[in-house]
């Protein structure tokens, strides 16, 4: 298992980016799984955000991380 950090954006103006974000409640947990060999990790606290994905699968997308609410941006490979 291979964990990838994501790089740290500044929020994107609306209409710029793809944004997934969690509703629920705080927490350290993934908010995509699947059943490849590589993790995605927030790039200020650590949190798995994308667990169990291929490098690649995942790409141009901003994701909220669940934990500490900074906007982590999967460029791709």
């Amino acid at each position: 298992m291979t964990n990838y950090s994501m790089d740290i954006i500044s929020k994107p103006e609306e209409g710029t980016a793809s944004i997934l974000s969690w509703s629920g409640e705080k927490g350290t947990f993934a908010v995509i799984k699947g059943e490849g060999n590589d993790n995605y990790i927030c790039g200020v606290c650590n949190n798995v955000i994308c667990q169990n994905v291929n490098r690649g699968q995942i790409s141009n997308l901003v994701i909220i991380c669940p934990n500490c609410g900074n906007y982590n941006f999967i460029k791709g490979t």
